[in-house]
Formats: C-alpha cells, sequence, structure tokens
C-alpha cells in the first residue's frame, strides 16, 4: 500500500528570513525561483517577471553568483545594441539521491540539480529483514556516490520512498503491510543514521504521481490521479498543481475502499490490507488466476498476456480485475472531478494500455458524469524514482540557498 510531495519550491525558513537581511534574502529567492523555472533568462527579464527593480535583480543575481547558486550561460543576440547576459541555475551546485523501495526491488538515481539523471541502479531487495534492508539501502546509496566521485557533503537531499505512510512525529513508517519489519520504529532511525540528516520520506505512488507531472502523461495537468496497481494499491492526488496529501498524509490510501468480495478473506487481513488491495492487487489477480486453472505459478504479466491472445479464463480474470478498477474509480471521479486518470504499477505495466478503453466502457456503464480522460502512465517503473528527484531537487535548492547564507 502505498505518503506525499510537492516538485515546487518552497520559500527559505522563516529563521532563515530573520534579521536585517530578510528583504535581501526574499529578493535572491524570488529571483532563484525564477530562474529555475525559466532560465536562461536576463536582468531585465528577471525584472520584468518577478516585478523587482533592475538594481535589486543585478544585486541577488550577483549574490547568487557568487554563493555558486546562478552562472551565466550566454548572451541574449538578435537586438541592436549590447548584448545581455543570461543567467541560470548551476545545476552542479550539488547532488540528490531519490530511492525507491518497493516489496521486490530497490531502484536509486543520483541527479543534479537540473533533474537531470546522473546515474541509475537497482538490485532485488533484501526485505526479510528491515535491518539488513536498511543496510542495503546504505550500500547502495554510498557505492552510487563514490563510484560518481560525488562526496556526501554535496549531496543536499536523499529521498526514500516506500509504501505505507511516514508519521513525522513518531518518526515511523506505517501500514507498509507488504515490507516485513519496515513499520518497526526503529527503521527511520537507523536510516538517518546510516544517510544523514538529509534524508526524507515519502510514500511509493505520491512520488510517481509527481514523476509523472514532471515527465509524463500529466505535465501541464493541474488535476488528475494516478492509480497504481502493484502489489499494494495506491493513488497519487495532484490538486491545483500540488500533491494532495491530507491532513495525516494518509490521502490516496485506496487500498481500504470498500470495492471487492470480503468473503473468504480473514477479518485480520481485510483490517491491515484493505478490501480493495486484497481484491484486485497482485496477488489476487494470481489468486483468481489459479481458480481459473491458469496455473499455480503465473504472473500478473502471464494473466494480461494470456488474455490479450484470447484465452477465455485469463480473460475473465482480467474483466473482473477491470471491474473492480472501474468500481474503485467511481468515488474519485464523483469526489475529484480530474482530468485525467494515470493508470500504472507493477500489475498493469505494459499491459496498462490496453486497459484504458475496457476501463472507459465500463466506468460509463457505471456512472453519468463526465469521465475525466484515461491514460497508461509513460513514465513506467520509473515513476517513483523520477517524483523522488524532483521532490529531493525542491529540497535541495532550498537547502543549498540556505547555506549560501552561512
Amino acid at each position: 500500500m502505498p505518503t506525499k510531495a510537492n516538485s515546487l519550491v518552497s520559500p527559505p525558513s522563516r529563521t532563515a528570513m530573520r534579521g536585517p537581511g530578510s528583504m535581501r534574502q526574499a529578493n535572491e529567492w524570488v529571483v532563484l525561483r525564477h530562474l529555475r523555472g525559466q532560465a536562461p533568462l536576463s536582468t531585465s527579464q528577471l525584472s520584468s517577471g518577478t516585478g523587482l527593480s533592475r538594481p535589486t535583480v543585478n544585486l541577488a543575481v550577483a549574490r547568487l553568483e557568487a554563493a555558486g547558486l546562478v552562472r551565466q550561460t550566454g548572451l541574449r543576440t538578435g537586438r541592436a545594441g549590447r548584448a545581455p547576459r543570461l543567467w541560470e541555475p548551476d545545476v552542479d551546485a550539488g547532488r540528490v539521491v531519490s530511492v525507491h523501495v518497493s516489496s521486490h526491488r530497490i531502484r536509486l538515481a543520483l541527479a543534479d540539480l537540473g533533474e537531470t539523471v546522473v546515474e541509475r541502479r537497482q538490485e532485488p531487495a533484501q526485505t526479510r529483514d528491515a535491518t539488513q534492508l536498511v543496510q542495503q539501502i546504505a550500500r547502495l546509496v554510498t557505492d552510487l556516490l563514490e563510484g560518481n566521485g560525488v562526496a556526501r557533503s554535496d549531496v543536499h537531499s536523499i529521498v526514500i520512498a516506500s509504501p505505507g505512510i511516514y508519521d513525522p512525529a513518531s518518526r515511523r513508517v506505517r501500514q507498509a503491510v507488504n515490507i516485513p519489519g519496515w513499520d518497526r520504529p526503529a527503521v527511520v532511525a537507523l536510516l538517518a543514521e546510516e544517510l544523514g540528516d538529509r534524508v526524507s520520506f515519502e510514500n511509493d505512488v505520491d512520488l510517481a504521481a509527481l514523476g509523472e507531472q514532471a515527465a509524463g502523461v500529466g505535465r501541464g495537468i493541474d488535476d488528475f490521479v494516478f492509480l497504481s496497481v502493484g502489489t499494494g494499491i495506491g493513488i497519487g492526488t495532484i490538486t491545483g498543481g500540488r500533491l494532495h496529501r491530507g491532513a495525516r498524509g494518509a490521502a490516496g490510501e485506496a487500498s481500504f475502499l470498500l470495492v471487492g468480495d470480503p468473503t473468504g478473506l480473514p477479518a485480520g487481513e481485510l483490517r491491515e490490507r484493505g478490501m480493495f488491495e486484497s481484491s484486485a492487487g497482485a496477488e489476487a489477480i494470481v489468486a483468481a488466476a489459479r481458480e481459473a486453472g491458469l496455473g499455480a505459478d503465473c504472473t500478473p504479466d502471464q494473466v494480461f498476456t494470456a488474455a490479450r491472445q484470447g484465452d477465455p479464463a485469463a480473460a475473465a480474470v482480467i474483466a473482473r480485475e477491470t471491474d473492480l478498477l472501474a468500481r474503485a474509480l467511481v468515488p474519485v471521479i464523483a469526489l475529484l472531478d480530474p482530468q485525467l486518470i494515470v493508470l500504472g504499477g507493477s500489475a498493469l505495466g505494459r499491459h496498462a494500455p490496453h486497459l484504458v478503453k475496457p476501463l472507459v466502457q465500463r466506468l460509463t456503464e457505471l456512472i453519468p458524469l463526465p469521465l475525466p480522460d484515461l491514460a497508461a502512465s509513460t513514465v513506467g517503473e520509473d515513476a517513483t524514482v523520477t517524483g523522488g528527484i524532483a521532490q529531493a531537487t525542491a529540497i535541495a535548492w532550498r537547502h543549498a540557498y540556505l547555506l549560501s547564507q552561512g
């Protein structure tokens, strides 16, 4: 089961803005944020875009350049007179790391502050023991940094995404039932001890939604929903261009929707995993296929493939799955009215595009409301890592700026 983040840059903290330099810092931050979104820009363009005076912008740019946060990238040509210099954020001012921990695999990436990936790595997750998993993550991060000659001090943010809800009050991840021991109170403390105080924790599906917003079909769309179906089931919601977390970070825990048939499911499993996940997650697809006589060792991918090849038993399993997904999306559409619904997750994988048409048909049968567009994820298995890079970069720019202030 799949907590939540935002790729937008937050302003420097109140503490950093106190004192006689607070107005100067605010101006510098506005200039840096504007450059992050629209570079390269000249100082006159920055003045026009931010509403700050030219002298104020010149001073801010000079200070940001001295701090190593912006750099000249060229000259604007095509007009008479002296060509103005163009500025951009210095994406080499630091590095970020995004880590995605699932029940089967660890994926991670090193990126610069422009969200450009330097290197990706992955390996099977050692999830039988949470302490061993922490050590594996720490080793992978260390090897990734050393392999690219990056000092730990140059890493401004490490974002770790996993199933579950991160509770900052108790400093633990809750509801991560698909990774044994991951909800132990010591896990977060151990990771912070291994990786330092620049580590933060996020929900995997939330970051997948941010990944689609940053580099997928959600780019430029302010209101959309990302539905992930894998070992767990979850929803990441972008509303007004921002990730919706809810009051306690639990928004999107779609596994608890009362969708499916609870018959034969233990009460403890229903409470821990939720009816929807127990009925429609990867394990449920495999169980339904097994009951249909498709073999004891089949995978969701094999079931989808068999259904597309005309196997009637597999087609019945996928029709059931489609119905469950549609029934879960009805309240989402009725309550949120999103512009777009994105389908993804390890269970759907490359078959997600083939679910779009039957899902639209079933939704049309279930509700009379105008339907959002439906689309398969275009970022795929990298969605969570991509969203983690976007989130880590937003954190990193603030951290780098605050460091520059001493």
